[in-house]
């Protein structure tokens, strides 16, 4: 062999080790129709990360995002439709990732967690838990909240508050009886200014504040829901509507233009504020009866299934 020929054997193997350095790996991150993936070699999202780690506290998750300053994730999302923001998703099933099963009663979904160092350790002290609720059935898919907190003298988190399926608020029990149930507990008023709102029978709302003599003294006001006919408000993706005959007689024609055709939630009030009526209608076009009605001045507003308010109109009732 040539002396020539062996420095050129001798410069392209060289060259090689210079760039086919061991990559440890390189064998587990994949490129598929322009995703990247690890752990997997067909990633359905722009970056998809697949392992089969056990992972229990103290370990740190299966990514870490860390540094001297804030540490943040930062979602920017960019769209016109209205319900598109950046959210944080937590998936959760039984089973594998491959062979999902279905989750039970009882099962944590997803979270929120904090923990602070402290004592040489970083130490969970606070969270925000879903669940899977009771009722999981064909059709059926409930949830419920959970909110935990450490007390003073305390190290370990336990429930404060939790969000039932239902909607049903409990501070001190997991299981609330009404809208809003204290197990334990009072309610604490300092403001000498505010007190307890209840509306009667007739639509009337009615403000109790305590007097010096500590009896709860009613006097009557506007239902908070309410707002005066001639006082400004805001209004949403502002959808043009017509309303006719204007005077009306015993019927309303609401007209909604092709930009929206959802659902509505409408209320028609009177000069004070207070709603006369209220319903759901749509999508589209509908009448409405205002048979019950007196003859005067109303207010109709109408909001989307968000509660973003998309119209107000004056009208008269003959």
């Amino acid at each position: 062999m040539r002396l020539s020929n062996c420095i050129t054997c001798v410069l392209l193997a060289l060259n090689a080790l210079s760039f086919a350095q061991t990559d440890s790996i390189s064998t587990n991150i994949y490129q598929y129709n322009g995703n990247l993936g690890i752990g997997t070699a067909f990633p359905g999202s722009k970056f998809t990360l697949v392992t089969d780690e056990v992972v229990s506290y103290p370990q740190y998750g299966i990514m870490s995002i860390r540094n001297n300053h804030y540490a943040t994730y930062d979602g920017f999302s960019a769209s016109d439709i209205h319900y598109v923001g950046s959210l944080i998703n937590g998936r959760r099933s039984r089973g594998t990732v491959d062979f999902p099963q279905d989750v039970v009663t009882g099962d944590r979904l997803t979270g929120i967690v904090s923990s602070m160092f402290y004592n040489n350790e970083f130490r969970f002290n606070s969270s925000i838990l879903f669940y899977a609720g009771r009722g999981l059935d064909y059709g059926s898919y409930p949830s419920y909240i959970v909110f935990n907190t450490t007390d003073r003298y305390e190290t370990v988190s336990s429930e404060r508050m939790r969000l039932a399926e239902n909607g049903f608020l409990g501070l001190g029990t997991g299981d609330p009886a009404a809208r809003l149930q204290i197990a334990d507990g009072d309610i604490y008023l300092e403001d000498i200014n505010r007190g307890i709102i209840m509306k009667s029978p007739d639509g009337q709302c009615w403000k109790g504040v305590m007097s010096n003599e500590g009896n709860l003294v009613f006097s009557a006001v506007n239902c908070p829901e309410y707002v005066p006919v001639d006082s400004e408000i805001t209004v949403k993706n502002n959808t043009e509507t017509v309303v006719f005959p204007n005077p009306a007689g015993d019927v309303l024609n609401v007209s909604l233009n092709d930009a929206f055709n959802g659902v509505v939630h409408y209320t028609i009030q009177d000069t004070g504020g207070r709603i006369c009526l209220s319903s759901t209608a749509g999508p589209g076009n509908f009448v409405i009866d205002l048979t019950r009605l007196a003859p005067g001045s109303y207010l109709l507003r109408i909001r989307n299934p968000f509660g973003d308010l998309i119209s107000s109109r004056k009208f008269i009732r003959q």
